[in-house]
């Protein structure tokens, strides 16, 4: 009896074992252990590419807290704009002189010096510089 039970507790433990591989879980688990939250979110969702979400964390931590910034994003495979809520604070309302671009620098028209003209899907935004760039990110405010 005693023989079976070991036997059986033995199966058990190689079949975990096995399911276990097979989800990559000790990849998982080695992934939490190495890499920080900010670092494992880039790695799901980009830098400044797809969802971008390295770009939006490095704004907003630049960026004034109390208020919540528009994020346009032109990725072809969203059907709405899916990274507002990398940097959205329901208690906060929405900075009326900045923006935040990604994935489409032919939104933007250069004009003349620092000023751009924002066409995003159709509709004109306004009158922007950039602020900050990187790839095809960009951090705008509104031109006076």
């Amino acid at each position: 009896m005693k023989i079976l039970k070991k036997k059986i507790t033995l199966i058990l433990m190689l079949l975990i074992l096995i399911i276990m591989h097979l989800n990559n879980s000790f990849l998982d688990f080695y992934t939490l252990l190495k890499f920080g939250p900010d670092e494992r979110m880039i790695k799901a969702y980009g830098d400044c590419g797809g969802e971008s979400y390295g770009f939006i964390d490095k704004i907003k931590k630049l960026h004034n807290k109390k208020l919540n910034l528009e994020i346009l994003n032109e990725n072809p495979n969203f059907t709405f704009n899916n990274s507002t809520w990398f940097a959205y604070d329901i208690k906060n309302v929405y900075d009326k002189k900045k923006i935040i671009l990604i994935n489409n620098a032919t939104s933007l028209k250069h004009l003349e010096g620092d000023k751009y003209q924002l066409i995003f899907k159709n509709k004109n935004f306004g009158y922007y510089k950039v602020l900050k760039k990187e790839k095809n990110c960009f951090y705008l405010e509104k031109y006076d």
